[in-house]
């Protein structure tokens, strides 16, 4: 796995990720209970990648990687980390918003 193939993973995790979220209409829950304030909600998630878990013949490929991205304590890959806020802040978008 190369630096592009990892980016492009990555992106189509945080599509994914970010589709549940919105999909999962949240806003409507706190609606029900009548939590609509600023940020009433905020999920976040961390996505991580155990560089001993990818296949490559190259290990040249797997340093390459491990110096492009954070790494936590446990030598994984940090592929992402992410708040959504629900409602938007800014735009008061029941969807929510990156905050």
């Amino acid at each position: 796995m190369n630096s592009e193939t990892l980016q492009q993973l990555q992106a189509e995790i945080e599509q994914k990720l970010l589709e549940s979220v919105n999909n999962a209409d949240l806003y409507s829950v706190l609606e029900k209970y009548g939590v609509l304030d600023d940020r009433a909600l905020i999920v976040q998630w961390q996505c991580n990648l155990d560089p001993n878990k990818i296949k490559s013949g190259d290990a040249a490929n797997i340093q390459q990687i491990n110096e492009l991205l954070p790494a936590t304590p446990k030598q994984e890959i940090v592929l992402m980390e992410k708040s959504w806020c629900i409602p938007c802040p800014s735009t008061g978008s029941p969807l929510g918003c990156n905050c």
